[in-house]
């Protein structure tokens, strides 16, 4: 929530009769800025003085500015318990328990400030501010243009507007509010928000300015500080990345420690941090702070029965549109057993009208658009559906609503697939995984208990198409005979450690290249820059634009052999290099986005390309590279093993995937705690490939 303590409420009036003038005295000293005295002078004053509710008052005031929070909330409570209409309380108290991230206690008390005073625009901004966060940014936008039609020169409402207009996707607009709250007044909090939209927009270098006049105007600025590290990320500016991040990693450590949400992702810390417990002790603080955000949970009621005695299924994402995450599931979706489960997607994310949409909406027995319902109210439609069983697909990643699980509105929740690790949450039971990416003596790390699927937690689609026809390699600057090493992961994975280890191939193999995502503006260069001093030559590293997936698909066989990141996997990269022939590399890592490629690898059947170290990962791709009958044998297996295996046996999973759900709701019945859920193998004849 934006600050409130620049729209804190004024100090008291002078009050006749005070007590000896105390109070006056406080107020002086209040507006000297000599808080510590002013308290002190405030806390003198007796209960039953004239004064007293005053000094009460002006304590919340002086708390709220000093940090002390609780103390704010415990005075302007005594005021409003002695005077229940004393609009400045109320104002003061709302605004102090949304910087608490209580937002549900802070909204009737910003109401009511509002109705008292309609037209001051701090009653009203701070209003703006906790509605949005409530997922209310309609409600917000009005709120914020009351203030700017009074005053359209008001920087703090252009900037309030920016925010909101950010929420709800009205990105380029969001930028112009930002931009003119900027040249108003200045400030590192608007410069750093400009940061994040223009890097949603593309426009990666406009977004490291910002951030750098953010730090330049407040270097503590945290906000700033962990959006600029993730642009260095994604432009692989490794050296800017390596100096900032030591100071981004004291900064979550200081907010962890002083019980405050860091500004660092539980998605960010996940590409450069391999230790599982920096990772989960992140995730938590910003689980917890979803949940005081969303408030108190739905009173739980009684399971009516029912005729229809079906497991009901709620699957909750961001990301049921063109996204990896909805390319995965989209056949899982499609094959359900619907005379034992019935499906619900509850959507939070965008229309992008897509045809993938469009298949998602068609695969679910109902789909419920809940982008415009606030959490509480979104909460309240999943609980009112009577789901049994939540699926969160999106937890810490991009467009998350953490409020509305944390409201539980199901029985049983459950995260899976759109975060590669655990959601740090205790408002959920239960995480779906494997052994691979979650080995038993790790379970420890995770807050849910886990669920196992035997083979791989992560499905895939058996009908992804492939663009009919052929490629060629010169359509796409590739060389006709050299060998063709390729990595179409995201610019954010990759590291100076495997592309030391990757350029070492391109010297040892004559005439080969790497073949790449051209990612966004600045990466290529970047990329080219750190090949040339690893001494090898900037043209070997060839970059491809995006295009439609089917056609990625098809010219994914034009390359030899795939090479998978190392801290954080390819997902979906890797299910669709194999799905379209190509065998794929990997490095057997500590923590769960490390290992995921070893999972889909196991599961089709390939463990020999899953390395347990840096050297014989090199060895595997230097073998593969110089000889030709052992990387077509391999390939050879690979289309052999995708008709066979499990990782692309679509209804084979989705009958692993339902008896798990049938075992956990089994035990949920049944009266008993969540505890790991290990259905073990399937019996081949149940699920026949098809």
């Amino acid at each position: 929530m934006a600050s409130s303590k620049s729209r804190g409420a004024p100090p008291p009036r002078k009050a006749a009769g005070t007590s000896g003038g105390v109070l006056a005295r406080a107020i002086e000293a209040f507006r000297a800025g000599k808080l510590a005295d002013a308290r002190s002078l405030c806390e003198t004053i007796r209960p039953d003085a004239p004064d007293a509710i005053e000094a009460w008052h002006l304590l919340g005031v002086i708390a709220a500015g000093q940090g002390d929070l609780d103390g704010a909330v415990a005075a302007e409570r005594r005021v409003l318990g002695r005077r229940p209409d004393h609009a400045e309380a109320q104002r003061n108290l709302g605004a102090v328990l949304a910087r608490q991230g209580r937002l549900a206690e802070a909204l009737p008390w910003l109401e009511g400030a509002v109705a008292r005073n309609p037209d001051l625009p701090d009653a009203l901004l701070n209003l703006a501010s906790a509605l949005r966060e409530l997922g209310r940014p309609a409600e917000a936008l009005v709120a914020v243009d009351r203030v700017l039609q009074r005053n359209p020169d008001h920087a703090e409402g252009w900037r309030q507007r920016g925010i909101v207009l950010s929420q709800l996707d009205r990105r380029p607009e969001a930028i112009l509010a930002f931009e003119r709250s900027l040249r108003l007044a200045p400030q590192a909090a608007v410069f750093g928000e400009l940061s994040g939209v223009l890097r949603m927009e593309g426009r990666l270098d406009d977004a490291m300015t910002a951030a750098r006049q953010a730090l330049a105007l407040d270097p503590k600025d945290e906000g700033a500080a962990a959006r600029l590290l993730h642009l260095f990320d994604q432009a692989c500016d490794w050296a800017e990345a390596a100096r900032l991040r030591p100071h981004v990693r004291r900064q979550t450590v200081k907010a962890l420690a002083q019980g405050r949400r860091p500004a660092e992702t539980p998605l960010a810390i996940l590409t450069y941090e391999e230790d599982p417990q920096a990772a989960l002790v992140l995730a938590a603080a910003h689980a917890r702070a979803a949940q005081r955000r969303a408030g108190p949970p739905l009173a739980r009621a009684p399971r009516a029965a029912r005729s229809d005695e079906r497991i009901r299924l709620g699957y909750l994402s961001a990301d049921f549109c063109e996204h990896a995450v909805s390319q995965l599931l989209v056949r899982t979706l499609e094959l359900h057993d619907r005379r034992q489960f019935a499906t619900t997607a509850y959507s939070t994310g965008s229309d992008d009208r897509s045809a993938l949409r469009r298949r998602v909406m068609a695969a679910v027995d109902e789909f419920v658009d809940i982008r415009d319902m606030d959490h509480r109210a979104s909460a309240e439609r999943i609980a009112r559906d009577g789901i049994d069983i939540l699926i969160d697909l999106t937890l810490h990643t991009a467009g998350h609503r953490l409020e509305i699980p944390a409201l539980r509105p199901a029985p049983l929740q459950v995260g899976w697939l759109g975060f590669p690790g655990s959601s740090g949450a205790d408002y959920f039971d239960y995480l779906l995984t494997d052994r691979i990416v979650s080995p038993p003596d790790q379970a420890a790390l995770y807050s849910e208990q886990l669920a196992y699927l035997p083979e791989t937690f992560q499905p895939n689609d058996d009908r992804q198409p492939i663009a009919a026809g052929s490629a060629n390699r010169a359509d796409y600057g590739l060389p006709e005979t050299g060998f063709v090493f390729c990595s179409f992961n995201q610019g954010y994975k990759f590291e100076p450690v495997l592309f030391d280890l990757w350029m070492g191939l391109l010297r040892e193999i004559h005439g080969s290249v790497l073949w790449l995502h051209r990612l966004n503006a600045l990466a290529p260069a970047a990329l080219q820059r750190e090949a040339a001093t690893r001494g090898v030559a900037p043209e070997r590293l060839i970059f491809a634009d995006r295009p439609e997936k089917p056609v990625h698909l098809r010219r994914l066989g034009l390359a030899d052999l795939a090479l998978d990141t190392r801290i954080y996997n390819g997902h979906t990269t890797s299910s669709d290099a194999l799905w379209a022939g190509l065998p794929v590399l990997t490095l057997r890592g500590r923590h769960y986005p490390a290992r995921v490629t070893a999972s889909v690898l196991q599961a089709i059947g390939l463990p020999e390309l899953v390395a347990g170290d840096l050297e014989q990962y090199r060895e595997i791709a230097l073998t593969l590279a110089r000889n030709p009958a052992a990387l077509a044998a391999l390939k050879a297996k690979l289309a052999h093993n995708c008709r066979t295996e499990p990782l692309f046996d679509s209804p084979r999973f989705t009958r692993h995937l339902e008896a798990v759900y049938r075992a956990l709701w089994q035990r949920h019945r049944s009266g008993l705690a969540p505890a790991l859920i290990d259905p073990g193998p399937m019996k081949p004849e149940a699920a026949p490939h098809g």
